[in-house]
């Protein structure tokens, strides 16, 4: 399935309002309102996060699918992946949370 999404890494630089896909440089949005009621920082890094998480995720579910068809034989192999994918999607997670 092709990426419809400027593709990732995406990047936030606090104090500039704006998130930009890292390779191209390329403006995305720009985080703003009338209020300030919004907490931008925290949206801003999980817009960033998107591109990874979507990633993390879409690995996860392909390898559980393996998993179910091919699960005779591979279990340790695969457990070793998933453990590792397990890892970037906290990874993911923690970047979207600020941490």
């Amino acid at each position: 399935m092709e990426t419809k999404h400027t593709p990732g890494p995406w990047r936030y630089e606090a104090g500039t309002k704006t998130i930009r896909a890292a390779r191209e440089n390329y403006w995305l949005c720009s985080m703003d309102s009338f209020d300030g009621a919004v907490d931008h920082e925290a949206n801003a890094r999980l817009i960033a996060a998107a591109p990874e998480l979507l990633a993390a995720c879409e690995d996860l579910v392909n390898l559980w699918d393996e998993w179910v068809r091919y699960s005779e034989g591979l279990e340790e192999p695969l457990r070793r992946s998933i453990e590792m994918r397990v890892q970037q999607s906290r990874a993911a997670i923690s970047k979207a949370k600020g941490e």
